[in-house]
Protein backbone atom coordinates (compact mmCIF):
# COMPACT_ATOMS: atom_id res chain seq x y z
CA UNK A 1 0.00 0.00 0.00
CA UNK A 2 1.27 3.86 -0.31
CA UNK A 3 -1.56 5.48 1.15
CA UNK A 4 -2.21 5.54 4.87
CA UNK A 5 -3.97 3.59 7.05
CA UNK A 6 -6.20 6.00 9.64
CA UNK A 7 -7.94 3.56 12.51
CA UNK A 8 -10.90 5.47 13.55
CA UNK A 9 -10.24 4.99 17.57
CA UNK A 10 -13.16 7.24 18.52
CA UNK A 11 -15.14 4.51 20.52
CA UNK A 12 -11.68 3.85 22.69
CA UNK A 13 -11.58 7.68 23.59
CA UNK A 14 -15.01 7.80 24.68
CA UNK A 15 -14.87 4.47 26.94
CA UNK A 16 -11.69 5.48 28.54
CA UNK A 17 -13.13 9.07 29.26
CA UNK A 18 -15.45 7.29 31.87
CA UNK A 19 -14.15 3.13 32.14
CA UNK A 20 -10.47 2.84 33.37
CA UNK A 21 -10.76 -1.23 32.05
CA UNK A 22 -11.96 -3.14 29.07
CA UNK A 23 -14.61 -5.17 28.32
CA UNK A 24 -14.03 -7.49 25.61
CA UNK A 25 -14.39 -5.04 22.58
CA UNK A 26 -12.00 -2.84 23.56
CA UNK A 27 -9.58 -5.27 24.77
CA UNK A 28 -9.97 -6.90 21.06
CA UNK A 29 -9.00 -3.53 19.51
CA UNK A 30 -6.65 -1.97 22.00
CA UNK A 31 -5.01 -6.07 20.60
CA UNK A 32 -5.03 -5.37 17.16
CA UNK A 33 -3.63 -2.02 17.07
CA UNK A 34 -0.94 -2.80 19.37
CA UNK A 35 0.05 -5.09 16.73
CA UNK A 36 -0.31 -2.72 13.68
CA UNK A 37 1.32 0.42 15.61
CA UNK A 38 4.54 -2.11 16.09
CA UNK A 39 4.73 -2.15 12.19
CA UNK A 40 6.77 1.54 12.36
CA UNK A 41 6.54 1.18 8.46
CA UNK A 42 3.15 0.93 7.82
CA UNK A 43 1.81 4.38 7.73
CA UNK A 44 -0.54 3.74 10.12
CA UNK A 45 -2.57 6.62 12.35
CA UNK A 46 -5.14 7.14 14.77
CA UNK A 47 -7.71 9.47 14.32
CA UNK A 48 -10.72 10.21 16.82
CA UNK A 49 -13.65 12.81 16.79
CA UNK A 50 -15.75 14.29 19.54
CA UNK A 51 -19.50 14.26 19.63
CA UNK A 52 -21.33 16.25 16.86
CA UNK A 53 -17.81 17.13 15.57
CA UNK A 54 -17.21 16.50 11.49
CA UNK A 55 -13.41 17.32 12.13
CA UNK A 56 -11.39 14.23 13.13
CA UNK A 57 -8.21 14.63 15.29
CA UNK A 58 -5.07 12.87 15.82
CA UNK A 59 -4.47 10.38 18.66
CA UNK A 60 -0.61 10.15 18.81
CA UNK A 61 -0.10 6.32 18.68
CA UNK A 62 2.08 5.85 21.50
CA UNK A 63 -1.52 6.62 23.51
CA UNK A 64 -2.88 3.77 22.04
CA UNK A 65 -0.45 1.56 22.15
CA UNK A 66 0.16 2.28 25.96
CA UNK A 67 -2.83 0.43 26.73
CA UNK A 68 -1.81 -2.56 26.49
CA UNK A 69 1.50 -1.82 28.34
CA UNK A 70 0.81 -1.84 32.44
CA UNK A 71 3.26 0.17 32.76
CA UNK A 72 1.69 3.25 30.92
CA UNK A 73 -1.88 2.54 30.63
CA UNK A 74 -2.94 4.84 33.65
CA UNK A 75 -0.68 7.73 31.56
CA UNK A 76 -2.56 6.76 28.54
CA UNK A 77 -5.86 6.88 30.06
CA UNK A 78 -4.85 9.97 31.36
CA UNK A 79 -4.12 11.58 27.79
CA UNK A 80 -6.83 10.43 26.04
CA UNK A 81 -9.31 11.97 28.57
CA UNK A 82 -7.51 15.32 28.08
CA UNK A 83 -7.63 14.68 24.48
CA UNK A 84 -11.10 14.05 24.58
CA UNK A 85 -11.62 17.56 26.16
CA UNK A 86 -9.80 19.55 23.90
CA UNK A 87 -11.85 17.91 21.13
CA UNK A 88 -15.12 19.33 23.22
CA UNK A 89 -13.90 22.36 23.14
CA UNK A 90 -12.97 23.08 19.63
CA UNK A 91 -16.17 22.03 18.67
CA UNK A 92 -18.88 24.93 18.26
CA UNK A 93 -21.39 24.07 20.61
CA UNK A 94 -24.05 24.47 17.74
CA UNK A 95 -22.51 21.44 16.73
CA UNK A 96 -22.05 19.52 20.15
CA UNK A 97 -25.54 19.87 21.45
CA UNK A 98 -27.53 17.71 19.15
CA UNK A 99 -25.25 14.72 20.21
CA UNK A 100 -24.71 15.53 24.04
CA UNK A 101 -25.27 13.40 26.87
CA UNK A 102 -25.60 14.21 30.40
CA UNK A 103 -21.89 12.43 31.13
CA UNK A 104 -20.14 14.70 28.44
CA UNK A 105 -20.76 17.95 30.02
CA UNK A 106 -17.63 17.82 32.30
CA UNK A 107 -15.44 17.66 29.36
CA UNK A 108 -17.86 19.94 27.61
CA UNK A 109 -16.33 22.38 30.82
CA UNK A 110 -12.38 21.55 30.29
CA UNK A 111 -12.68 21.87 26.83
CA UNK A 112 -14.05 24.91 27.05
CA UNK A 113 -12.17 26.52 29.90
CA UNK A 114 -9.41 25.26 28.95
CA UNK A 115 -8.63 23.70 31.98
CA UNK A 116 -8.15 19.92 30.97
CA UNK A 117 -4.44 20.67 31.14
CA UNK A 118 -4.18 20.85 35.01
CA UNK A 119 -6.25 17.76 35.15
CA UNK A 120 -4.32 15.67 32.98
CA UNK A 121 -1.23 16.85 34.84
CA UNK A 122 -2.96 15.69 38.30
CA UNK A 123 -4.06 12.72 37.29
CA UNK A 124 -0.53 11.43 34.94
CA UNK A 125 2.11 13.26 38.03
CA UNK A 126 3.73 15.69 35.58
CA UNK A 127 3.79 19.55 34.42
CA UNK A 128 0.73 20.77 32.62
CA UNK A 129 1.31 21.49 28.79
CA UNK A 130 -1.07 24.50 28.12
CA UNK A 131 -1.41 24.17 24.50
CA UNK A 132 -3.95 22.51 23.10
CA UNK A 133 -3.55 18.22 22.49
CA UNK A 134 -5.91 18.09 19.84
CA UNK A 135 -4.70 18.46 16.23
CA UNK A 136 -6.70 18.05 12.96
CA UNK A 137 -5.54 15.16 10.71
CA UNK A 138 -4.07 15.92 7.50
CA UNK A 139 -6.99 15.92 5.07
CA UNK A 140 -7.10 11.99 3.59
CA UNK A 141 -6.81 10.74 -0.31
CA UNK A 142 -8.22 8.45 -2.36
CA UNK A 143 -5.01 6.17 -1.88
CA UNK A 144 -6.01 5.96 2.03
CA UNK A 145 -8.02 3.64 4.12
CA UNK A 146 -9.98 4.60 6.97
CA UNK A 147 -10.29 1.42 9.48
CA UNK A 148 -12.99 0.62 12.38
CA UNK A 149 -12.51 -1.54 14.78
CA UNK A 150 -16.70 -2.12 15.65
CA UNK A 151 -17.85 0.62 17.72
CA UNK A 152 -19.17 3.14 15.34
CA UNK A 153 -22.29 3.38 17.70
CA UNK A 154 -20.79 5.07 20.11
CA UNK A 155 -22.12 8.76 19.69
CA UNK A 156 -24.71 9.36 17.47
CA UNK A 157 -23.91 10.95 14.20
CA UNK A 158 -20.94 9.03 14.01
CA UNK A 159 -21.51 7.15 10.73
CA UNK A 160 -22.48 10.45 9.01
CA UNK A 161 -19.19 11.61 9.78
CA UNK A 162 -17.11 8.18 8.27
CA UNK A 163 -19.22 8.78 5.81
CA UNK A 164 -18.95 12.36 4.80
CA UNK A 165 -14.80 11.88 5.55
CA UNK A 166 -15.07 9.26 2.70
CA UNK A 167 -16.84 11.04 0.51
CA UNK A 168 -14.93 14.38 0.35
CA UNK A 169 -11.47 12.51 0.21
CA UNK A 170 -12.06 9.09 -2.28
CA UNK A 171 -11.09 7.09 0.60
CA UNK A 172 -11.99 3.51 1.63
CA UNK A 173 -13.78 1.98 4.50
CA UNK A 174 -12.92 -1.11 6.26
CA UNK A 175 -15.21 -1.83 9.15
CA UNK A 176 -15.55 -4.60 11.40
CA UNK A 177 -18.21 -6.15 13.31
CA UNK A 178 -18.37 -8.25 16.47
CA UNK A 179 -22.09 -9.53 16.19
CA UNK A 180 -25.59 -8.67 15.00
CA UNK A 181 -27.76 -9.44 17.69
CA UNK A 182 -29.17 -6.49 17.64
CA UNK A 183 -29.86 -6.81 14.11
CA UNK A 184 -30.97 -10.45 14.34
CA UNK A 185 -31.83 -11.00 17.97
CA UNK A 186 -33.04 -8.13 19.12
CA UNK A 187 -34.24 -9.21 22.78
CA UNK A 188 -30.86 -9.75 23.75
CA UNK A 189 -29.51 -6.00 23.43
CA UNK A 190 -30.25 -3.28 25.46
CA UNK A 191 -33.03 -1.54 24.18
CA UNK A 192 -31.39 1.92 23.59
CA UNK A 193 -28.02 0.98 22.29
CA UNK A 194 -29.69 -1.95 20.26
CA UNK A 195 -31.91 0.34 18.83
CA UNK A 196 -28.97 3.10 17.96
CA UNK A 197 -26.79 0.28 16.65
CA UNK A 198 -29.18 -0.83 14.24
CA UNK A 199 -29.95 2.99 12.48
CA UNK A 200 -26.42 3.27 12.60
CA UNK A 201 -25.79 -0.14 11.03
CA UNK A 202 -27.81 0.67 8.53
CA UNK A 203 -26.08 3.74 7.74
CA UNK A 204 -22.62 2.07 7.25
CA UNK A 205 -23.68 -0.47 5.43
CA UNK A 206 -24.00 1.52 1.62
CA UNK A 207 -20.31 2.89 2.64
CA UNK A 208 -18.34 -0.03 3.81
CA UNK A 209 -16.02 -1.38 1.08
CA UNK A 210 -14.57 -4.42 2.91
CA UNK A 211 -15.54 -6.17 6.47
CA UNK A 212 -13.77 -7.89 9.09
CA UNK A 213 -15.37 -9.94 11.35
CA UNK A 214 -14.20 -11.89 14.41
CA UNK A 215 -15.79 -15.78 13.56
CA UNK A 216 -17.13 -17.97 11.22
CA UNK A 217 -21.06 -17.33 13.09
CA UNK A 218 -20.86 -13.62 12.86
CA UNK A 219 -19.71 -13.76 8.92
CA UNK A 220 -22.62 -16.18 8.09
CA UNK A 221 -25.03 -13.59 9.98
CA UNK A 222 -22.98 -10.74 8.07
CA UNK A 223 -23.20 -12.20 4.79
CA UNK A 224 -26.63 -13.26 5.23
CA UNK A 225 -28.12 -9.80 6.00
CA UNK A 226 -25.55 -8.08 2.57
CA UNK A 227 -27.15 -10.32 0.71
CA UNK A 228 -30.62 -9.54 1.32
CA UNK A 229 -29.63 -5.70 0.19
CA UNK A 230 -27.92 -6.51 -2.51
CA UNK A 231 -24.39 -5.59 -1.13
CA UNK A 232 -21.11 -7.19 -2.15
CA UNK A 233 -19.81 -9.90 1.13
CA UNK A 234 -16.43 -8.97 0.88
CA UNK A 235 -15.64 -10.58 4.15
CA UNK A 236 -12.27 -11.13 6.31
CA UNK A 237 -12.39 -13.20 9.78
CA UNK A 238 -10.07 -11.66 11.84
CA UNK A 239 -8.19 -14.67 13.79
CA UNK A 240 -8.51 -13.88 17.82
CA UNK A 241 -5.05 -13.61 19.44
CA UNK A 242 -4.59 -16.83 21.87
CA UNK A 243 -1.90 -14.35 23.26
CA UNK A 244 -4.45 -12.13 25.56
CA UNK A 245 -3.33 -10.76 28.26
CA UNK A 246 -0.25 -12.79 28.20
CA UNK A 247 2.27 -10.04 27.67
CA UNK A 248 1.07 -7.30 29.91
CA UNK A 249 0.48 -10.11 32.88
CA UNK A 250 3.04 -13.09 32.79
CA UNK A 251 1.84 -16.08 35.35
CA UNK A 252 3.58 -15.42 38.79
CA UNK A 253 2.54 -17.88 41.89
CA UNK A 254 3.56 -15.25 44.26
CA UNK A 255 2.04 -12.51 41.86
CA UNK A 256 -1.38 -14.15 41.70
CA UNK A 257 -1.61 -15.04 45.53
CA UNK A 258 -1.16 -11.46 46.02
CA UNK A 259 -3.88 -10.65 43.55
CA UNK A 260 -6.25 -12.61 45.11
CA UNK A 261 -5.63 -12.05 48.78
CA UNK A 262 -6.75 -8.34 47.50
CA UNK A 263 -9.87 -9.62 46.66
CA UNK A 264 -10.29 -11.73 49.49
CA UNK A 265 -10.61 -14.81 47.30
CA UNK A 266 -7.79 -17.27 48.78
CA UNK A 267 -9.67 -18.93 51.37
CA UNK A 268 -11.52 -21.37 49.31
CA UNK A 269 -11.57 -22.87 45.69
CA UNK A 270 -13.52 -20.98 42.89
CA UNK A 271 -15.38 -21.40 39.55
CA UNK A 272 -14.89 -17.91 37.16
CA UNK A 273 -17.05 -16.63 34.71
CA UNK A 274 -16.15 -13.09 33.37
CA UNK A 275 -18.31 -11.09 31.16
CA UNK A 276 -21.02 -8.39 31.32
CA UNK A 277 -23.40 -8.53 33.62
CA UNK A 278 -27.04 -8.80 30.93
CA UNK A 279 -29.36 -11.13 29.73
CA UNK A 280 -27.66 -12.69 27.27
CA UNK A 281 -24.95 -14.25 29.55
CA UNK A 282 -27.39 -16.78 30.93
CA UNK A 283 -26.36 -15.27 34.66
CA UNK A 284 -29.72 -16.16 36.35
CA UNK A 285 -29.17 -19.76 34.88
CA UNK A 286 -25.89 -20.62 36.37
CA UNK A 287 -26.90 -18.91 40.01
CA UNK A 288 -29.79 -21.41 40.23
CA UNK A 289 -27.39 -24.13 39.04
CA UNK A 290 -25.12 -23.26 41.91
CA UNK A 291 -27.92 -22.70 44.29
CA UNK A 292 -28.96 -26.16 43.63
CA UNK A 293 -25.17 -27.65 43.79
CA UNK A 294 -25.20 -26.23 47.10
CA UNK A 295 -28.45 -28.05 48.46
CA UNK A 296 -26.43 -31.11 47.36
CA UNK A 297 -22.53 -30.90 48.05
CA UNK A 298 -22.98 -27.92 51.02
CA UNK A 299 -20.01 -26.21 52.26
CA UNK A 300 -17.66 -28.37 49.89
CA UNK A 301 -19.34 -26.10 46.90
CA UNK A 302 -16.58 -23.95 45.27
CA UNK A 303 -17.72 -20.00 45.39
CA UNK A 304 -18.11 -18.56 41.92
CA UNK A 305 -16.76 -15.24 40.67
CA UNK A 306 -18.27 -13.02 38.47
CA UNK A 307 -15.61 -10.29 36.71
CA UNK A 308 -17.76 -7.79 34.53
CA UNK A 309 -19.39 -4.78 33.78
CA UNK A 310 -22.68 -3.70 34.80
CA UNK A 311 -24.34 -4.11 31.53
CA UNK A 312 -27.93 -3.94 31.93
CA UNK A 313 -30.97 -5.90 33.57
CA UNK A 314 -28.37 -6.34 36.30
CA UNK A 315 -30.65 -5.66 39.03
CA UNK A 316 -32.42 -9.21 38.72
CA UNK A 317 -29.04 -10.79 38.81
CA UNK A 318 -27.94 -8.83 42.08
CA UNK A 319 -31.26 -10.09 43.53
CA UNK A 320 -30.68 -13.62 42.81
CA UNK A 321 -27.23 -13.44 44.08
CA UNK A 322 -28.79 -11.81 47.34
CA UNK A 323 -30.69 -14.74 47.31
CA UNK A 324 -28.83 -17.42 46.86
CA UNK A 325 -26.08 -15.60 49.28
CA UNK A 326 -28.02 -16.38 52.26
CA UNK A 327 -27.04 -19.03 53.00
CA UNK A 328 -23.66 -18.32 52.93
CA UNK A 329 -21.63 -16.97 50.07
CA UNK A 330 -21.60 -19.02 47.07
CA UNK A 331 -21.72 -15.83 44.17
CA UNK A 332 -19.37 -12.98 44.36
CA UNK A 333 -20.08 -10.18 41.53
CA UNK A 334 -16.10 -7.86 41.13
CA UNK A 335 -17.52 -5.50 39.05
CA UNK A 336 -14.06 -3.88 38.17
CA UNK A 337 -10.05 -5.75 37.55
CA UNK A 338 -7.58 -5.01 35.40
CA UNK A 339 -5.81 -7.31 32.83
CA UNK A 340 -3.24 -8.27 35.14
CA UNK A 341 -5.60 -8.98 38.16
CA UNK A 342 -7.93 -10.72 35.61
CA UNK A 343 -5.11 -12.89 34.47
CA UNK A 344 -4.68 -13.82 38.42
CA UNK A 345 -8.17 -15.20 38.40
CA UNK A 346 -8.08 -17.20 35.51
CA UNK A 347 -4.71 -19.13 36.36
CA UNK A 348 -6.18 -19.51 40.01
CA UNK A 349 -10.26 -20.95 39.22
CA UNK A 350 -10.28 -24.77 39.45
CA UNK A 351 -12.55 -23.97 35.80
CA UNK A 352 -14.70 -21.89 34.23
CA UNK A 353 -17.76 -20.94 33.02
CA UNK A 354 -19.42 -19.27 29.98
CA UNK A 355 -22.86 -20.60 29.69
CA UNK A 356 -24.30 -17.44 27.65
CA UNK A 357 -27.17 -18.03 24.92
CA UNK A 358 -25.15 -16.70 22.30
CA UNK A 359 -21.84 -14.88 21.53
CA UNK A 360 -20.65 -13.29 18.56
CA UNK A 361 -16.76 -14.98 19.42
CA UNK A 362 -16.10 -15.65 23.17
CA UNK A 363 -13.04 -13.94 24.57
CA UNK A 364 -13.95 -15.34 28.02
CA UNK A 365 -13.34 -18.69 26.47
CA UNK A 366 -10.32 -18.63 24.39
CA UNK A 367 -8.55 -17.08 27.39
CA UNK A 368 -9.38 -19.08 29.61
CA UNK A 369 -8.14 -22.24 27.91
CA UNK A 370 -5.02 -19.45 26.71
CA UNK A 371 -4.32 -19.51 30.64
CA UNK A 372 -4.22 -23.13 30.63
CA UNK A 373 -7.66 -22.90 32.93
CA UNK A 374 -10.72 -25.63 31.41
CA UNK A 375 -13.67 -24.01 30.37
CA UNK A 376 -17.22 -25.26 30.34
CA UNK A 377 -19.23 -23.23 27.90
CA UNK A 378 -22.65 -22.96 25.40
CA UNK A 379 -22.61 -24.68 22.35
CA UNK A 380 -23.98 -21.84 20.83
CA UNK A 381 -22.55 -19.17 18.30
CA UNK A 382 -19.09 -18.14 17.87
CA UNK A 383 -18.08 -19.99 20.99
CA UNK A 384 -17.14 -23.51 19.66
CA UNK A 385 -15.04 -21.64 17.20
CA UNK A 386 -13.26 -19.87 20.29
CA UNK A 387 -12.87 -23.14 22.48
CA UNK A 388 -12.73 -25.59 19.54
CA UNK A 389 -12.50 -29.28 20.64
CA UNK A 390 -10.59 -28.22 24.40
CA UNK A 391 -13.76 -26.89 25.76
CA UNK A 392 -16.66 -28.62 27.41
CA UNK A 393 -19.99 -27.79 26.00
CA UNK A 394 -23.51 -27.73 27.21
CA UNK A 395 -26.74 -26.76 25.98
CA UNK A 396 -27.85 -22.90 27.50
CA UNK A 397 -31.40 -23.98 26.85
CA UNK A 398 -31.21 -26.97 28.76
CA UNK A 399 -30.34 -25.92 32.74
CA UNK A 400 -30.11 -29.73 33.59
CA UNK A 401 -27.34 -29.57 31.37
CA UNK A 402 -25.30 -26.23 33.00
CA UNK A 403 -26.39 -28.05 35.94
CA UNK A 404 -24.89 -31.76 35.39
CA UNK A 405 -21.93 -30.33 33.54
CA UNK A 406 -20.79 -28.41 36.57
CA UNK A 407 -21.68 -31.16 39.51
CA UNK A 408 -19.23 -33.59 37.31
CA UNK A 409 -16.27 -31.01 37.36
CA UNK A 410 -17.23 -30.11 40.86
CA UNK A 411 -17.12 -34.00 42.32
CA UNK A 412 -14.73 -35.20 39.39
CA UNK A 413 -10.92 -33.47 40.70
CA UNK A 414 -9.53 -36.12 38.33
CA UNK A 415 -11.49 -35.30 34.79
CA UNK A 416 -11.02 -31.40 35.78
CA UNK A 417 -6.88 -32.24 35.86
CA UNK A 418 -6.94 -34.41 32.98
CA UNK A 419 -8.79 -31.01 30.77
CA UNK A 420 -6.19 -29.36 32.13
CA UNK A 421 -3.41 -31.29 31.07
CA UNK A 422 -4.83 -31.99 28.00
CA UNK A 423 -4.81 -28.45 27.27
CA UNK A 424 -1.31 -28.17 28.32
CA UNK A 425 0.15 -30.29 26.13
CA UNK A 426 -2.10 -28.56 22.99
CA UNK A 427 -1.01 -25.40 23.85
CA UNK A 428 2.97 -26.44 24.10
CA UNK A 429 2.51 -27.86 20.63
CA UNK A 430 1.59 -24.80 19.25
CA UNK A 431 -1.78 -26.06 17.98
CA UNK A 432 -3.62 -22.46 18.88
CA UNK A 433 -1.22 -20.33 16.94
CA UNK A 434 -3.27 -17.20 16.34
CA UNK A 435 -1.57 -14.31 17.63
CA UNK A 436 -2.75 -10.48 17.45
CA UNK A 437 0.06 -10.20 15.12
CA UNK A 438 -1.66 -12.34 12.90
CA UNK A 439 -4.97 -10.82 13.53
CA UNK A 440 -3.16 -7.33 12.32
CA UNK A 441 -1.35 -9.29 9.13
CA UNK A 442 -5.25 -9.99 8.34
CA UNK A 443 -6.12 -6.54 9.02
CA UNK A 444 -3.28 -5.21 6.31
CA UNK A 445 -4.35 -7.41 3.90
CA UNK A 446 -8.07 -6.28 3.81
CA UNK A 447 -6.63 -2.86 3.89
CA UNK A 448 -4.47 -3.79 0.78
CA UNK A 449 -7.22 -5.45 -0.77
CA UNK A 450 -9.65 -2.41 -0.76
CA UNK A 451 -6.96 -0.36 -2.78
CA UNK A 452 -7.18 -2.98 -5.84
CA UNK A 453 -9.92 -1.28 -8.20
CA UNK A 454 -11.73 -4.85 -8.02
CA UNK A 455 -11.24 -6.62 -4.87
CA UNK A 456 -10.81 -10.36 -4.89
CA UNK A 457 -14.15 -11.32 -2.05
CA UNK A 458 -12.35 -13.66 0.83
CA UNK A 459 -13.96 -17.32 0.65
CA UNK A 460 -15.41 -17.13 5.04
CA UNK A 461 -13.42 -19.31 6.50
CA UNK A 462 -10.39 -17.93 5.22
CA UNK A 463 -7.83 -15.26 6.45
Amino acid sequence: MTGRLLFDVSGLVQWYAYMRHPSGLQRVSENILGSVLRRADAGVECIARPPGAATFYQVHPSIVSGLVRAECRDRSIARLRRLFGDMMGLTPISHLFPALRAIHLPYVALGYTRTGAFWEAWSARHAPRLQTVAREISPPSSGDVVVGLGDFWCHRGHVKALADLKQRAGCRLVHMVHDLFAVDQPGWTHPHYGAEFVAQFEELVPHVDRWLVNSRFVAGSLERHLASSGRDTNIDIVPMGWDTLAASSPPSTAGDTNTLARFHCTEKPYILHVGSVEPRKNLLGLIDALGRLRQKHAASTPRCILIGHNGWKAQEVLERIRDVNRGGEIVRWIRDASDGELAAFYRGALFTVVPSHIEGWGLAVQESLAHGTPCIASRSGGLIEAGLDLACYVDPDRPDGLYDALDRWITSPAEVAASRQRLKLRLEAGECPATWATAADTVFAACARVTKQSPEPVRLGSS
